[in-house]
């Protein structure tokens, strides 16, 4: 068990959604971490990325996420990747090799 003083803004917000939504502040809590988390990883994960030091596919699962997902929040945020063409030429040329054998 953790002890925890919960900040004033948290604690009217708590208020606020049980005056429309009545659930226990336990419930609650356990909400805010799991979304917080959620958040925290992909914000990690897009930082990470744009500093080159994940990959997509890990930017993707730190996330948790699939990579067409991570590549749409990349696009909305303005991460160019840094795949350049010859890159693509030679995943192509894997790619082709594999379905050719």
């Amino acid at each position: 068990m953790v002890e925890m003083e919960i900040p004033q803004k948290v604690a009217h917000s708590f208020e606020f959604i049980r005056m429309y939504e009545p659930v226990d502040e336990s419930y609650m809590l356990q909400q805010v971490l799991l979304y917080g988390i959620r958040d925290l990883s992909q914000e990690t994960a897009v930082k990470l990325f744009s500093e080159g030091r994940l990959t997509i596919g890990e930017a993707a699962k730190m996330a948790d996420r699939s990579v067409g997902e991570m590549m749409e929040l990349f696009v909305a945020r303005g991460i160019r990747s840094r795949i350049t063409l010859d890159d693509l030429k030679e995943g192509l040329s894997n790619a082709l090799e594999m379905f050719n054998r």
